[in-house]
C-alpha cells in the first residue's frame, strides 16, 4: 500500500490533508465526522470519476458494511459541510443508478518536508462533532487556560463529553501548532507502563529501549506541540508520571488530558466539566424559553435525529426540562433518553425515568464500548475504585438529593469503614467525579445516574436495610433537634433535607421498614412540612403516622404533635370539616392531659377558627375568652396577643368594629415575635398578616378608605416576605375583596387572578373557592352572566366543602345585585332567594349591606319603593350601631335616590349629608363620588335600576 500520509489535495478554497485527516478552509478547520472524512478522501482521490455506492460502503465501512441509507446520510452531512464553507458550488454529484462523483478540479500539492526522519509530522485526530451544544464558553476557557498554563486536565464524570470537547480544542488549536497535534487514546491500555509507548506511537517515535520518556522529550524539543491524553483514569499513575516529566522538560509542549479524576502532579491545572445547563423547574416555562438551555437543545436535537417531525410544544416543555434535570444535564444520558422518545413519547420517557432510571438503554453503535450504555459508563468508573471507596459510594446512595459531610460520616461509618476512612473515601470520590458539589456550602450529592447505579449495588449486598435504618435514625435526630431550633434558623437547616426526609419516611413505612421510626420522624418533621407549606404531603405522612400509633404512644407528646399537624393540614387543604374538628378536639384533650400550655393555646385557636368559619360567632367568642384566660394564667405576651387576635376577628365578624380595632391593635403592638414565628413554623399561618388584613376591613368600614388601602399593602408585603402559602392566600383574599368592595377595578382583577393561581397551586381549597367567587363577580360586572354563575357556584361549592361559610351571604347577594345591574331583575331576585340569606340576623358584619342590596332588588322588581325604603332604613340603623360609616353611606345614598323618586327627599338628603360630612378621606372613591352627585343634584338616573351602584 502506498504511503499517503503526506499527501495534500486542494479543491476550491479547501485543502485536504490525507495523513492528518484534516480539511481546512484557509486557516479554518472544517469539522467532519469520521465517516464523512473517509468518504471525502475516497471521492477526492478519484475526482471526476463515478464511484459506486457499494465501493464506497466497502471502503468506508470495511468492518461491518452498512446500508445505503447510512451512505446517503453521511454523503448529505459531507455536502452540508462543504456547502456551508463554500456556498453556491456543487462538489458531489449523484449519478442515478451508478453512484457518486466529486465534480470539482482537484490538485495534488507537495507536502512540506521538514528534513527529519520521522514517519509523520501529524497524528490522526478523531473527527469533531458537527455541532457541539452548550460548550462554547467551556471551549474558550479551556483554550485560554491551555495557552496560558500549558497543562490542563478536563475532569468530569462519565458521559459529560470530556473527549468531545478535548477533540474540539485540538481542532481549534491545530493552526497554532502548525498541525503538530497528537491524540493519544489511553482507554484500551491495560497497564500504567503502556502510557509512554502509546505516546511514542502517536508521535511516530521509534524507540529500542524501555526508557521511552527521554526519547519523547528529545523529539518534542523540535517543534511546539499539543498532545491530548484521553481517558487517563484507567492508567492514572502512568499518565501522571509521563505528563509530569514531559511538561517539566519541554517548555514548548502543551498537554491536554481528560480524566474522571485529576492527576495531581506539578504543573497541572484542572478544568471541571459538569453537565449541560438545565432550566429551573417551572411548569409555566414555554418551549421557546426551554430551548435557550443547551440540555434541552441537545434532547430535542437527538429526538429529531430519530423522529424528524418532532417539535417541542409549550405543553411538553416542562416534561423536557424534567428529563434533563433528572439526568443532571449529562449529554450521554440525555442522548440515551432521546432515543426512547420515538417509542414511548416524551411523557412516557419521563415516566420511565421517574419509575426507574434505566442504566441499560443502548446508545450509538459507533460509540466507545464504555459509552454504549449508562451502566457501561458507570461500570468503567466504578471498577477503578478501591474496595473501601466502592463500599462508601454504595452506602452513600441511601441519601436523596444531597448530604452534608457530617451526615455522610454519621450514616456510613461503622466497624467495617471507620470515620477516618469514610472521610478519606469521600474526598477521593469527590476528586474522581463520583460525588458532585451541590451548590450549597459543604453539601455533596450523587448524580442521579450514579445513585441509580450504586443503589443497585447496595441492593445486591446485605447492607441495604441496615443503611436505610441508619439514614432514617440520623434524620429523625436531626429533625428533632431542628424542631427545637429558633424560628430564624430552622428553614436553612432542615428545608434543604426534604428529599432525605421523604426517602427516610418512605422506607420507615414500607414493608421492610420500621414504623416506630416512621412515627418518630413524622412527629419530628411536622413543623418543617408546615413551615415549607407542603400541606398535602404533610397530611399524607401524618395520616400514615396516626395509622401506626400503638398503645405505647397513646397520650404522649408525640401523638399530640402528630394529631396537631394532621388537624392543621386537614383544615388548610380541605377546610374545617367535622373530621378535622374532631382531630383538633383530640389534640386539645391531649394537651390538657399533658399540661402543655402551648398546644392548649394552639388547639383553642383552631377550634375557634372552626367556629368562625362555620360560622358560629357566639361559640367562637367563648373559645377566644377561654384562650385569653389560659394566656393570662401563664402571663405570656405571645399567648395574650393571640387571644386578642381571636377576640378581634370575632368582634369584626359580628360587626363590633371599635372592639375589633382595639383588640387587633393590642395584638399587633404587644405581640412577641418569637411566639408569632413559632405559629408560622408550626402551621405556616401568620396572625400579623391576618390582623393587618382585618384592620384594613375595619378602616374601610369606619370611613378611612385610604388608610385601609395602606393596611392592605402592608399585609400583602408582609405575606410576600414570609413566602408561605396560607398567609399569602389570606392577604390576597382580604386585599382583593376590600378592593372589590371599594370598586377599585384597577387592582381587583390582578389580585383575584393571583389568589386563584396561588391557592390552586398549593391546594388551599377554601381560598381557591373564594377567589373563584370573586372572579365571578368581576365577570358579571362585565356582563358575562352565564360564565359568572358557573364560576360563582363552583367557588361556593369549594367554600362549602371546606366548611367556610363566612362570605356565602355577601357573595351571593352581591352577585344578585350585579345581575340586576346587567338588566335582569327577575333573575337577580331568583339568585337572592336561592341563597336563603337570613336577613333577621343583625349580628353579622355584612347585615347592613345585605339589607341594602335586598332593598335595591325591591326597587328593580314589582315590590315597589316602599319595600325598598324599609330595607334601607334597617340597613342604616344596623350600620350606625356597628359604627360602619361605609355601609351607612351606601344605604343612605340608596335611600336618598329612592326618596327623591317619590318627591320627598329632605329627610333622606339630611341623613346622607350628615354621613358624607363624617368622612375625612377617600373622596375620589366611587361611593363618595356618587353620594356627592346625589347631594348636589347632578345625579340623574335613567331608570330606577340605575341606582343599583
Amino acid at each position: 500500500m502506498n504511503d499517503q500520509r503526506g499527501k495534500v489535495l486542494s479543491f476550491g478554497p479547501f485543502e485536504l490533508s490525507i495523513g492528518s485527516r484534516l480539511l481546512t478552509n484557509g486557516a479554518k478547520v472544517v469539522p467532519l465526522g469520521a465517516r464523512a472524512m473517509d468518504l471525502l478522501i475516497v471521492l477526492a482521490e478519484q475526482a471526476n470519476k463515478v464511484v459506486g455506492g457499494r465501493t464506497l460502503i466497502e471502503r468506508v465501512w470495511p468492518e461491518r458494511g452498512a446500508e445505503q441509507v447510512s451512505l446517503r446520510v453521511h454523503i448529505s452531512a459531507l455536502r452540508k459541510a462543504l456547502d456551508q464553507n463554500d456556498p453556491g458550488r456543487r462538489y458531489i454529484a449523484n449519478v442515478p443508478g451508478r453512484g457518486y462523483s466529486f465534480v470539482v478540479p482537484v490538485t495534488s500539492l507537495s507536502s512540506p518536508t521538514s528534513g527529519d526522519h520521522h514517519p509523520s509530522s501529524r497524528s490522526r485526530l478523531p473527527g469533531r462533532l458537527m455541532r457541539m451544544l452548550g460548550r462554547k464558553d467551556a471551549l474558550a476557557a479551556i483554550q485560554m487556560k491551555l495557552n496560558d498554563q500549558r497543562f490542563v486536565t478536563i475532569v468530569g464524570s462519565g458521559g459529560t463529553g470530556k473527549t468531545t470537547i478535548a477533540v474540539a480544542v485540538a481542532h481549534e488549536m491545530g493552526g497554532i501548532f502548525n498541525g503538530q497535534v497528537h491524540f493519544v487514546d489511553l482507554s484500551a491500555l491495560g497497564a500504567a507502563s503502556l502510557v509512554a509507548p502509546a505516546v511514542a506511537i502517536a508521535l511516530g517515535v521509534s524507540v529500542q529501549t524501555n526508557d521511552i520518556v527521554p526519547a519523547l522529550i528529545d523529539r518534542l524539543q523540535e517543534k511546539p506541540t499539543l498532545i491530548i491524553l484521553d481517558c487517563c483514569e484507567r492508567v492514572i499513575d502512568g499518565a501522571s508520571a509521563v505528563a509530569e516529566e514531559l511538561i517539566r522538560h519541554v517548555p514548548t509542549l502543551h498537554l491536554l488530558a481528560t480524566s474522571r479524576e485529576a492527576m495531581r502532579v506539578e504543573g497541572e491545572h484542572v478544568f471541571e466539566l459538569g453537565g449541560l445547563e438545565c432550566p429551573v423547574e417551572d411548569s409555566s416555562l414555554s418551549a421557546r424559553d426551554a430551548l435557550q438551555y443547551p440540555s434541552v437543545q441537545l434532547l430535542v436535537d437527538r429526538v429529531r435525529a430519530v423522529r424528524s417531525d418532532f417539535v417541542l410544544t409549550d405543553a411538553d416543555a416542562p416534561i423536557a426540562v424534567a428529563i434533563c434535570r433528572r439526568l443532571d444535564g449529562i449529554p450521554l444520558a440525555i442522548e440515551l433518553a432521546a432515543c426512547r422518545v420515538d417509542i414511548f413519547g416524551l411523557s412516557g420517557t419521563a415516566t420511565l425515568l421517574d419509575e426507574r432510571l434505566n442504566l441499560s438503554w443502548v446508545g450509538r453503535r459507533t460509540a466507545p464500548s464504555r459509552h454504549q450504555t449508562l451502566s457501561a459508563t458507570l461500570e468503567w468508573s466504578y471498577d477503578l475504585l478501591g474496595e473501601a471507596e466502592k463500599r462508601v459510594l454504595n452506602r452513600l446512595s441511601v441519601f436523596a438529593g444531597g448530604f452534608s459531610f457530617e451526615a455522610a460520616v454519621a450514616v456510613v461509618a461503622d466497624e467495617a469503614v471507620d470515620e477516618a476512612n469514610v472521610s478519606d473515601c469521600v474526598w477521593e470520590l469527590r476528586s474522581k467525579s463520583m460525588i458532585a458539589a451541590q451548590g450549597h456550602e459543604g453539601r455533596l450529592r450523587l448524580l442521579d445516574t450514579t445513585r441509580a447505579f450504586t443503589l443497585q449495588r447496595l441492593a445486591q449486598s446485605d447492607e441495604q436495610n441496615l443503611l436505610r435504618r441508619r439514614h432514617a435514625l440520623y434524620f429523625t435526630d436531626l429533625f428533632r433537634q431542628g424542631a427545637a431550633m429558633d424560628a430564624s434558623g430552622w428553614s436553612k437547616a432542615l428545608a434543604i433535607e426534604v428529599d432525605n426526609l421523604r426517602a427516610a419516611l418512605n422506607w420507615a413505612f414500607s414493608v421492610a421498614g420500621d414504623t416506630e421510626i416512621g412515627v418518630k420522624l413524622a412527629a419530628a418533621s411536622a413543623s418543617t412540612w408546615m413551615g415549607m407549606a407542603l400541606l398535602t404531603e404533610c397530611r399524607e405522612w401524618m395520616s400514615k403516622a396516626v395509622g401506626h400509633l400503638k398503645g405505647v404512644n397513646s397520650g404522649t407528646r408525640q401523638e399530640m404533635v402528630i394529631q396537631s399537624a394532621l388537624a392543621s393540614t386537614m383544615m388548610f387543604t380541605g377546610g374545617m370539616t367535622e373530621e378535622s374538628y374532631a382531630t383538633w378536639a383530640k389534640t386539645h384533650l391531649l394537651a390538657e392531659g399533658l399540661g402543655d400550655i402551648e398546644h392548649q393555646l394552639v388547639s383553642l385557636l383552631v377550634l375557634w377558627a372552626h367556629k368562625i368559619r362555620i360560622p358560629r360567632y357566639a361559640e367562637a367568642i367563648e373559645l377566644a375568652e377561654r384562650c385569653g384566660k389560659v394566656a393570662q394564667k401563664v402571663g405570656d405576651r405571645g399567648a395574650i396577643a393571640m387571644a386578642n387576635y381571636m377576640r378581634g376577628i370575632s368582634y369584626h365578624h359580628t360587626g363590633r368594629l371599635l372592639d375589633a380595632e382595639n383588640c387587633l391593635e393590642m395584638s399587633l403592638h404587644r405581640d412577641d415575635e418569637a411566639s408569632r414565628q413559632a405559629l408560622i413554623k408550626r402551621f405556616g399561618y401568620d396572625r400579623k398578616v391576618d390582623a393587618l388584613m382585618i384592620l384594613s376591613s375595619v378602616a374601610w368600614l369606619r370611613g378611612s378608605p385610604d388608610h385601609a388601602r395602606r393596611l392592605n399593602q402592608m399585609s400583602l408585603a408582609e405575606a410576600r416576605q414570609l413566602g408561605h402559602a396560607v398567609p399569602l392566600c389570606v392577604a390576597l383574599a382580604g386585599t382583593s375583596f376590600n378592593a372589590y368592595l371599594a370598586d377599585a377595578d384597577d387592582r381587583t382583577e390582578a389580585l383575584v387572578n393571583e389568589l386563584v393561581e396561588h391557592a390552586g397551586k398549593y391546594g388551599v381549597e377554601s381560598y381557591h373557592g373564594f377567589g373563584l367567587a370573586l372572579q365571578a363577580l368581576g365577570r358579571v360586572r362585565q356582563g358575562d352572566t352565564e360564565t359568572a354563575a358557573e364560576l360563582l357556584y363552583s367557588g361556593l361549592e369549594k367554600l362549602s366543602a371546606a366548611r367556610y361559610g363566612v362570605f356565602h351571604p355577601i357573595l351571593q347577594a352581591e352577585f344578585a345585585r350585579c345581575v340586576a345591574v346587567a338588566g335582569r331583575p327577575r333573575q337577580a331576585m331568583a339568585v337572592f332567594e336561592r341563597a336563603k340569606i337570613n336577613l333577621d340576623d343583625e349580628n353579622q358584619l355584612h347585615a347592613p349591606e345585605l339589607l341594602r342590596i335586598r332593598g335595591e332588588l325591591a326597587l328593580s322588581s314589582n315590590e315597589g319603593l316602599a319595600v325598598g325604603r324599609a330595607y334601607f332604613l334597617r340597613a342604616i340603623e344596623i350600620s350606625d350601631r356597628q359604627g360602619s360609616l361605609s355601609w351607612t353611606l351606601r344605604a343612605a345614598t340608596s335611600l336618598a335616590i329612592a326618596e327623591k323618586s317619590l318627591g320627598r327627599k329632605e329627610a333622606a338628603w339630611r341623613t346622607l349629608q350628615a354621613t358624607h360630612a363624617k368622612f375625612r378621606e377617600g373622596f375620589e372613591t366611587p361611593d363618595l363620588r356618587l353620594a356627592k352627585q346625589v347631594l348636589n343634584g347632578s345625579y340623574r338616573p335613567d331608570s330606577v335600576t340605575d341606582s343599583l351602584h
